[in-house]
């Protein structure tokens, strides 16, 4: 098999069914680089293609680097990983002044804590504003992944070395590791070669797969969470560090008890796969090693199969909530190791167990009928109008019917989409509106807005994008307190605060720290005259962005209409 080939084909197909600006992927093995492929662009306003040298953000890749980080420092003596956070950061005393939460508990994501705290965008002053937090969780129970927590373990780091986080992962990893072309901090001065990253264009509702994309807009970032920019080749060398379970090219960069302790899941984890900022899979009686990197223009994705002496590497600057790029890495890695090619996998338009969805959803006056029309594709017919279904890469489905784009849609029994709970027979008596009922945003890039809607009775938040916006629609749950806590689980420490309301409508919110304001007050909301998209678009650089932003400029120049004021705000 021409490796290269194939892989290079399948990069152009993924970039024609989905927002993919630009990509390049790295496969490796024991002995180096066994396959180096890119496609698109690294600017697609100029139209510079992505190269060798081009760097992305690697997002949450980078806890992987974090982990091995600390697992280093242990074996120099100079951290215990079952000792108390607060021994490292006397200030960090949540619970009122508890010391249970260890250095390993942040590594596994089982500290309770938040899973993000955007309002502030400093790695110290965000790590100090959970100094007093509050957890429903006993550290170890709860497997509830958590950015806060490892940007706890950076400050951890500067603690016990007396360096910036940057300079201790660049003398203990990248250097040793060769990789010369990539950063552990990304600043203004860093970013040569930085590949432009992109978001969506629109933040109001869910992104079809031929959604216009506008560039991101670039902001520092040093936090360990995601602090990481690298070429594809060289995270291909920290791959290969990984099939050498710890060493590289003869060089020993961690212990080999430590790296096994970091890659091993143990038995009475909470978690069903996740280590030390790895996530452990069995595939067909091979270990892979993984994780996903989101971040603000970028989605990255590492796969290493350990037993089968492959590992693969994709570098991508797509909006970083593209979850589909997971699946193609996967992909990728599958036919690196004897796979048969398969871009259906990634297809939008085939639907993972179509035949599911198939039927009669609702009731009159508000019913809609979803048909198979083959090869796993579904159309939605509402009121004598037909749109199509496509798969959102997140497990949930987004439709182009006019009347039916402005929410997810998913199935749990019954069809949900946005307040609506569709069934046989009506979900529940229609409910007074809540003053919380409507859209918000804030200024912070990664979580821009979210709706909060009535369903069956019950208030959930729904956001369209956003990295770090969650996908399961989770539930406001009205507490004693006046707070509402994001989700079922009581044992969830997200927590949402109601500001003032005003002609019965509430004016902000509080998550965990972040304002959002209500938008659109006493107006029509902006999806109640949805547009119809076309169904596909090939990304190819400078023509098709060029586009995207023509039609962002016209926006902007109707400043009274409410659409203008909604991509205004979000710049």
């Amino acid at each position: 098999m021409d490796v290269q080939r194939v892989l290079s084909g399948l990069a152009e197909q993924l970039r024609t069914w989905w927002p993919v600006p630009g990509i390049t992927i790295s496969v490796v093995d024991g002995t180096g680089e066994s396959a180096f492929v890119t496609a698109g662009c690294a600017n697609a306003e100029s139209g510079a293609p992505v190269s060798r040298r081009t760097r992305f953000e690697i997002g949450s890749i980078s806890k992987t680097f974090t982990a091995f980080l600390l697992g280093i420092l242990a074996d120099e003596g100079k951290v215990d990983l079952d000792a108390a956070v607060a021994d490292h950061l006397p200030w960090f005393a949540p619970n009122g002044g508890s010391r249970a939460i260890t250095v390993r508990h942040l590594l596994q994501h089982t500290s309770g804590l938040v899973a993000g705290a955007d309002a502030l965008p400093d790695a110290a002053a965000r790590g100090y504003a959970l100094c007093d937090a509050k957890t429903w969780a006993e550290p170890g129970e709860l497997f509830h992944y958590s950015n806060e927590g490892y940007n706890l373990l950076g400050l951890i780091v500067e603690q016990v070395t007396g360096e910036s986080l940057a300079d201790a992962m660049a003398g203990r990893l990248l250097r040793p590791l060769g990789m010369r072309d990539s950063a552990a901090r990304i600043t203004h001065e860093g970013i040569a070669e930085l590949a432009t990253g992109y978001r969506f264009l629109r933040d109001d509702r869910p992104p079809l797969p031929s959604a216009p994309l506008a560039p991101a807009g670039f902001f520092e970032y040093s936090a360990a969470d995601g602090n990481v920019l690298a070429t594809a080749s060289d995270l291909g060398l920290f791959a290969r560090m990984l099939l050498g379970r710890g060493t590289l090219d003869g060089t020993r960069i961690i212990g080999p008890e430590r790296f096994r302790q970091i890659v091993t899941v143990p038995g009475d984890a909470v978690s069903s796969g996740y280590a030390l900022g790895v996530d452990v899979e069995v595939i067909d009686g091979h270990t892979w090693l993984t994780h996903a990197g989101g971040m603000v223009g970028y989605r990255s994705y590492l796969a290493v199969d350990t037993d089968g002496g492959h590992g693969v590497v994709v570098l991508t600057n797509a909006p970083g909530e593209s979850q589909i790029i997971d699946r193609f890495a996967r992909h990728v890695l599958a036919v690196v190791q004897g796979a048969p090619a398969d871009p259906a996998l990634f297809d939008p338009e085939r639907i993972p167990d179509a035949q599911r969805y198939v039927g009669i959803h609702g009731t009159t006056p508000r019913q809609i009928c979803v048909e198979a029309t083959g090869d796993d594709r579904l159309s939605l017919t509402s009121d004598e109008v037909t749109g199509r279904l496509y798969d959102a890469g997140d497990g949930r489905l987004v439709c182009d019917h006019p009347g039916w784009s402005a929410y997810h849609h998913s199935l749990d029994g019954r069809w949900l989409y946005g307040p609506e709970s569709l069934g046989p027979s009506p979900s529940a008596p229609t409910a007074p509106p809540h003053a919380l009922a409507g859209h918000y945003r804030s200024y912070t890039p990664w979580y821009p807005s979210f709706s909060i809607v009535q369903r069956a009775g019950r208030l959930h938040m729904i956001a369209a994008t956003g990295v770090e916006a969650p996908c399961d629609e989770p539930e406001l749950v009205p507490l004693d307190d006046g707070t509402f806590r994001i989700g079922a689980d009581p044992r969830l420490p997200e927590r949402l605060t109601s500001g003032p309301a005003l002609d019965g409508a509430v004016l902000w919110v509080d998550l965990d720290g972040c304002r959002y304001t209500r938008s659109f007050r006493g107006q029509p909301e902006p999806w109640e005259a949805p547009v119809r998209s076309s169904h596909t678009r090939s990304w190819r650089c400078a023509s098709s962005m060029a586009s995207a932003s023509a039609s962002a400029s016209a926006s902007a120049s109707a400043k009274s209409s409410p659409e203008t004021s909604r991509i205004r705000r979000n710049r």
